[in-house]
């Protein structure tokens, strides 16, 4: 049996995470078993299924150096280490930057035979810290990838692009951010159940599920929904996830008077169900890699608005339009969205997104 060592940050219900349980769930455990090495001591939201599913968590925790490049580098002191008492044929490290290319140096240094990066992320630039110095050093420093990853993965070309220098794109590997197909089809009697938990008649649920972070733009998002309710106030806008930024937009809510329109749900476990009971999904983040989030909503029949930030490779239905981040751009399509009436006929133009295809891919890959 193999184990894969998988790096990243948190293991928190988000994008990035979810992709790995997806994977994790549904692959043969016989054969590919998932260790996990996190840069954060704290519980996590997926600890006790890892633990359920045969996995290991090992944590190294330098949060308190500011810096992240300095941060980073003792973190890639400490897997050195690490990966000379326990040994490992196969690291995965999952990031949005080319800052953790000191894990590779790391694991090579250590006798790693196989060290795949996969890049999840078309960007780590909000609106304010596009930053031309720090452009500038990712634009040098992800040269030094391709030196010491064996295996160079994307979540999307974009995401491919974005990460590695074009002489290597060639090398670069599509690994499609795979989902359980059948767990997100349309579901009318639980669309029923939830709404009915929700004590809701008429109202039209906008949903979105994302970590409170600036990425994720959920400060424009509120900014919008003001404008909606303005026009009709049977709109709901349903915000799933957590994450630093969720006080400031409680705030944000409070301050408005959006109270009684906008819900906050938390982290759940039971997004796919709440899916069914939305009408519209919308993401209007600033940068993405490829969302599974959107990929999810799709499947479900949910009509989607995107920001024109996120790459088009995410459009598998014709339920989806891509929007400029303007507010009344936004709230012109919210408010004048026509088939609310969802049905099971939804048609998925691309089951690359299925998640029997991502395993088949990676067993192969894996196992090579």
């Amino acid at each position: 049996m193999i184990r894969v060592l998988n790096i990243v940050e948190c293991m928190q219900a988000a994008g990035i995470e979810s992709y790995i349980m997806n994977v994790y769930r549904n692959i043969d455990k016989d054969k590919v078993q998932f260790d996990f090495w996190i840069t954060r001591n704290q519980k996590e939201f997926y600890d006790n299924e890892i633990s359920s599913l045969g996995g290991r968590k090992f944590v190294t925790d330098r949060t308190k150096i500011k810096s992240t490049g300095i941060r980073v580098f003792f973190e890639s002191y400490d897997l050195y280490k690490f990966l000379k008492k326990q040994k490992f044929e196969i690291i995965q490290i999952h990031t949005g930057t080319p800052l953790r290319f000191m894990y590779l140096i790391a694991a090579k240094m250590a006798g790693v035979k196989k060290r795949i990066y996969h890049s999840h992320s078309a960007e780590v630039f909000g609106p304010h810290k596009g930053l031309k110095i720090k452009k500038i050093i990712f634009s040098i420093i992800k040269n030094f990838i391709p030196l010491f990853a064996t295996d160079l993965f994307a979540c999307s070309e974009l995401a491919g692009k974005w990460m590695y220098p074009k002489s290597y794109q060639d090398k670069v590997q599509i690994i499609h951010n795979g989902i359980d197909m059948n767990k997100f089809k349309f579901n009318n009697d639980i669309r029923k159940e939830y709404r009915e938990k929700a004590s809701l008649t008429d109202e039209i649920i906008v949903g979105h599920v994302a970590r409170f972070n600036e990425q994720k733009n959920h400060t424009f998002l509120i900014d919008v929904f003001k404008e909606v309710v303005k026009e009709d106030s049977k709109y709901q806008l349903w915000l799933i996830g957590t994450g630093e930024l969720e006080g400031q937009i409680k705030e944000k809510v409070k301050k408005l008077n959006l109270s009684k329109n906008v819900k906050f749900l938390g982290v759940r476990n039971d997004v796919n169900k709440l899916m069914q009971a939305m009408d519209i999904f919308v993401l209007p983040s600033n940068y993405e890699g490829l969302p599974v989030v959107g990929i999810e909503a799709q499947v479900v029949g949910l009509q989607c608005f995107f920001s024109d930030k996120i790459t088009q490779e995410v459009k598998i239905t014709s339920n989806v339009k891509f929007l400029q981040l303007d507010v009344e751009e936004w709230k012109y399509n919210i408010l004048n969205t026509n088939n609310l009436n969802r049905n099971t006929g939804i048609v998925v133009n691309n089951f690359n997104y299925d998640i029997s295809n991502t395993i088949e891919k990676l067993m192969e890959l894996y196992t090579s």
